[in-house]
Order: structure tokens, then C-alpha cells, then sequence
């Protein structure tokens, strides 16, 4: 667990490109060259290179094999250059070509806006020259790298941009997390009487602003954006851990041998490098926040496996209710989730739990309950609302639900 941590608060300053190519083999001897220079994504496809280049503006430069699946490097080229992001239309474009390519066709690729050119012959100290001169091409040089060996504490302990978290996961697309269905089962057969005597853990995340994504940009990118985020937790966990899908847009590791200090400790990372930064969403800058629940049997009874999620999840809750990115491993008498009103509990929880049928036949009693909210806003934004009206009209749509007012 301590390996997986330092993972996480480690930031190293170097450059990111992403590796595009349909072969794993060359996608791995490009990243075997490059690893210990630059901070690689490796991709297959030419779709999800677009992808992952408009989620994240961190990348440097693409080198990219000339028939990636999906979308052909040239195509791909084409797109990034009439981009209406000035980022995308600048970016180095690199193409991996083979020995015998001739001059004409390369001409015609500068054309076109191929930045360079390297070879898959090439071996690692020419690979690197090749790419120095395309990064500095009047012969200037960063400093040198010792600091990646033995980092000062301050860059240790920077925060990941969201936009690196985003992007920093398993290339390997058959990599992803459990069905719900499958997880579950996982979840019901989970032993929690380890004989080697190690604490189980288990850590629920959810995205805070997950509803306004999907409001904003559509459903699609709000999937686009939750399949990344679970690629970075799975490049985080152990063999030994599982992660999988929960109900609506929560994801799970069980995690062994880690105790609830450590599995808070792993959440605060997370929440903490998700709110760094932003990314950039069709030209829009967005903020990720997430929520996190933890329990362990290092300090939580549970039964059963199930019994210890559903302690990680009801923890979650609580982290979102009382605001949103942070991590809950505790019980907080003082969060709305806990209020003794079991009207306003109802309400907070179908708002956490985004239960919209839940609300509508509540909808006089709820909206009660946030007549005080609606004040608020009337006064600050000058919306020129009947309260008066409004509060009569929810008090008898209150009574017809059973609500004594």
C-alpha cells in the first residue's frame, strides 16, 4: 500500500506524450525507450487519442504509427490542425515511419504538419536526441533531471493535475473494472476473517459534479470522463485488489492489508489531485471534485462483505453532503445526512442519490424544506418570485402527500 501512496504524491516534472500506434509491441519497445525521460499514454486508437488530447491539456507532443485503429494518423493530424483549440492546432505531431520511407512522402507530411520524424529501428539514445531537437530546436536544454531520482520534498508532495490523473491509467483497454453484477458477488463471497490476520479495506469514490456533466456536455462525455477516472484508480490498485462498478456512477476497491488510516490516506490523494486543477472540455475549463468513503476491518465491524460496502458507501454520502471532496471514515454526528427530521433525511438522501421519482412525490414536503434556499435566491439574484404563493401552494401539495404543515 505504502508503494501505491508514494505513487500518488509523487509528481515528477517532466514532459507527457502520448504513443499512438495498433501495435502493443511497438507501443511498448516506444515506451521502453521513452519511460525514463518523459511520462508516456499509450493509446491504440486514433478516436481515443482525440479523446484523451481534448480531455487533457498536459500532453507535449504525439508520435504517433501511421494506421492507428479507428483513425489513420494522417486523419487525426487533419483534425488536431483545424482544432478550435490553439493547443490541439499546435501541438507536435511526431510520426513513426520505417527506414525506407522516401524523402517526397516525408516533404509532404511536413506539408501537412508533421513536426518530425523517428524511426521504430531507432534506439533509445537516438530516439531521445531526435525528440530533444524537436523540443528545443535552437539547442537549448532543461535541466538536468537529478531531481527524479531523489525529488525535493516540495515536488514529492505537489499535487497531480487532474488532467495527468485523468490520463495516467493502463493503456489496455480489455483493463477495466467489474460489472455490477460480477462486483457484487465479489462483495457476498468476501472473507473478512483473513488467517494471514490483514485488515480488509474497502474505498467507495464517487465525481462530485457528475449530474452537471452530463447536463452540460451530454451523457457521452460524462461516461468518457468516468471511464478515465477508473483507469486511474486501476493503474493504482495491487494485483491483490478489485475494483468495480456500484450503483449509478460509484466505483469500489477492496484492497487488503490496508487499514482505514491508509485507505484514508489513498482517498485524500485522490480527492486532493482531482481538485489541483481542471481540464478542458470542448474549450471549457472544468473542475473535478470527487467524494470518498472508506471502512476497514482494521476499526469497522462488519459481518460481511457486503456489510463493510455498505459502511464505505453510507460514508460516502456523508462526504458529499457535508460539501463534497473529501474522504469520511467516521461517523459525523453534525452531517444532514444525520439530522433527526426524517422528512429532511429523506430529502438529503434523494439529492445525494440523485433519486429524481423520489422528489417528485415528495415534491411539497421537499420543497418546504428548502423554502429558506428559494428566499435566499429570490433576494440575491433578484428573480422577482410569489413566495407567498409558492409556500401555499407547497403547504396543500404537502397535506395531499400526508404531511402534517
Amino acid at each position: 500500500m505504502q508503494e501505491r501512496l508514494d505513487k500518488m504524491e509523487k509528481m515528477e516534472t517532466i514532459r507527457r506524450l502520448l504513443v499512438l500506434d495498433n501495435s502493443r509491441v511497438v507501443r511498448a519497445t516506444l515506451s521502453k525507450h521513452l519511460k525514463d525521460d518523459f511520462e508516456v499514454i499509450e493509446e491504440a486508437s486514433g478516436e481515443s487519442a482525440w479523446q484523451t488530447l481534448m480531455l487533457d491539456s498536459g500532453i507535449s507532443a504525439v508520435i504517433s504509427g501511421v494506421h492507428p485503429l479507428k483513425l489513420d494518423a494522417h486523419d487525426l493530424l487533419a483534425r488536431l490542425r483545424a482544432s478550435s483549440i490553439r493547443r490541439l492546432r499546435d501541438i507536435p505531431f511526431i510520426l513513426v515511419v520505417s527506414d525506407l520511407d522516401n524523402k517526397v512522402e516525408r516533404d509532404a507530411d511536413r506539408a501537412s504538419g508533421v513536426a518530425g520524424f523517428i524511426t521504430k529501428t531507432m534506439n533509445k539514445a537516438a530516439m531521445l536526441a531526435a525528440l530533444d531537437g524537436f523540443f528545443h530546436p535552437h539547442g537549448e536544454r532543461e535541466p538536468a533531471r537529478e531531481s527524479k531520482v531523489s525529488p525535493p520534498a516540495e515536488a514529492a508532495m505537489a499535487p497531480l493535475a487532474p488532467e495527468l490523473l485523468l490520463e495516467r491509467a493502463a493503456p489496455d483497454e480489455a483493463g477495466k473494472p467489474q460489472s455490477r453484477d460480477r462486483f457484487n458477488s465479489v462483495l457476498t463471497t468476501l472473507p473478512l476473517a483473513d488467517p494471514l490476520g490483514e485488515p480488509v479495506c474497502i474505498v467507495v469514490f464517487r465525481i462530485d459534479n457528475h449530474a452537471a456533466l452530463i447536463e452540460q456536455f451530454g451523457e457521452e462525455i460524462a461516461v468518457m470522463i468516468d471511464a478515465r477516472f477508473a483507469k486511474l484508480l486501476m493503474s493504482k490498485i495491487g494485483p491483490r485488489d478489485q475494483i468495480g462498478h456500484c450503483f449509478g456512477d460509484r466505483l469500489a476497491i477492496v484492497s487488503h492489508d490496508v487499514d482505514l488510516k491508509q485507505g484514508e490516506r489513498f482517498g485524500k490523494q485522490v480527492c486532493r489531485s482531482l481538485a489541483s486543477g481542471q481540464i478542458t472540455i470542448r474549450g471549457q475549463k472544468v473542475k473535478l471534485t470527487a467524494s470518498v468513503g472508506v471502512a476497514s476491518t482494521s476499526d469497522d465491524k462488519a459481518s460481511s462483505g457486503m456489510e463493510l460496502f455498505t459502511l464505505a458507501d453510507q460514508r460516502l454520502n456523508q462526504a458529499f453532503v457535508c460539501g463534497g471532496n473529501t474522504v469520511a471514515i467516521e461517523y459525523k454526528a453534525d452531517c444532514p445526512m444525520h439530522c433527526r427530521d426524517k422528512q429532511t433525511a429523506r430529502l438529503v438522501e434523494a439529492l445525494v442519490k440523485q433519486q429524481e421519482a423520489v422528489i417528485r412525490v415528495n415534491v411539497g414536503s421537499f420543497g418546504l424544506k428548502i423554502l429558506p434556499v428559494l428566499r435566499a435566491l429570490n433576494q440575491e439574484l433578484a428573480l422577482g418570485l410569489s413566495l407567498s404563493e409558492i409556500e401555499q401552494q407547497l403547504k396543500q401539495r404537502a397535506r395531499s402527500e400526508g404531511v402534517t404543515v
